[in-house]
């Protein structure tokens, strides 16, 4: 139930907040989709290190996840744009 929570918040601008519930969750039991979803969530906001930390440790546990290989990249294309 507390899931449904997230998109309302993120719909509603509620950065902050969304983080913390999240960060809450993932405290309580880390979890692949807890942890990806956090780590797109940093990316939307452009905290690249914090999106790619959580893809990182995601990926820990499931090293062949796809959509979190993808956001990986992606950050990674993006931080090495920037130098």
């Amino acid at each position: 139930m507390k899931n449904l929570l997230f998109p309302v918040l993120m719909d509603d601008q509620k950065e902050t907040e969304a983080l913390e519930e999240l960060t809450k969750a993932i405290a309580f039991k880390p979890e692949l989709q807890m942890l990806h979803l956090r780590a797109a969530f940093y990316e939307s906001m452009g905290d690249k290190t914090s999106a790619r930390q959580d893809c990182e440790a995601a990926l820990c546990l499931d090293h062949n996840h796809t959509d979190t290989l993808n956001l990986y990249n992606r950050t990674q294309d993006q931080a090495t744009r920037s130098i």
